[in-house]
């Protein structure tokens, strides 16, 4: 298939366009065409370095769109309505996969103990980061991305969980459940295969796009129990 990664830039746009391209063509996208081509060189380099065959091309997101069977969607989530507003036009029976979490950092604060550690640490000031999850008001960001899409766009909500350091570490060996939500099965099958595409991913259907709110903020919950404990890496596995 044609896979074209728009966000394809990124961190875990860069995981995605590795490891995809062992089995399909990858198109690399960006407002910035000329800032494509230059990752999408960057990755064909290190594919050339694993021995693989480099074929990655980079363009402008709209043209990556166009060109692609399966377009992912690894943007921020306030990018959603001028992506969709600039692909809109060239969507054809495409299949979406959204991996957008809206998410952002917040703060609080801890009450003071007397323990060594804090003594010296006034009370007023100890405050500790986190990040939550960012409700959008259709529930979650795929149910946001499906109210802008053409009708009868299937859209799939999934990789959401997936570390970006280690998808884009050919050396890592992943073990990892990856959720896959959505209201067509004919699109779900499709991503599923994808996943499993990835050696040791292990697609597991959630249910509807409706279910898409549950995994997203699982994302801002595994940072934190990651940032908390001196974590690297992780991801869900079910057991």
């Amino acid at each position: 298939m044609k896979i074209s990664i728009l966000g394809g830039t990124g961190n875990i746009g860069k995981g995605f366009a590795l490891r995809m391209s062992k089995k399909h063509e990858v198109i690399i996208g960006s407002r910035n065409a000329e800032k494509a081509k230059a990752s999408a060189a960057e990755y064909n380099d290190i594919l050339a370095n694993y021995g693989m065959e480099p074929g990655i091309t980079g363009t402008d997101n709209k043209t990556a769109a166009e060109h692609a069977n399966i377009i992912f969607l690894a943007i921020r989530y306030e990018n959603i309505p001028s992506i969709i507003d600039l692909i809109r036009p060239v969507l054809d029976k495409q299949i979406i996969i959204s991996v957008v979490v809206p998410m952002a950092k917040d703060r609080c604060h801890i009450q003071h103990d007397a323990s060594p550690l804090m003594i010296d640490v006034p009370k007023e000031d100890y405050y500790v980061n986190y990040f939550c999850y960012t409700t959008p008001p259709a529930g979650s960001a795929a149910q946001e991305i499906a109210m802008l899409l053409p009708e009868g766009t299937e859209l799939v909500a999934s990789f959401h969980n997936v570390p970006s350091h280690n998808l884009a570490d050919l050396d890592a060996e992943l073990n990892y459940d990856v959720g896959v939500c959505g209201n067509s099965e004919h699109s779900k099958n499709i991503v599923s295969d994808l996943v499993r595409d990835i050696p040791n991913l292990r697609p597991l259907d959630v249910g509807p796009l409706e279910t898409s709110a549950m995994v997203e903020s699982l994302t801002p919950l595994i940072i934190n129990i990651a940032s908390r404990n001196r974590l690297k890496n992780i991801g869900i596995k079910f057991v």
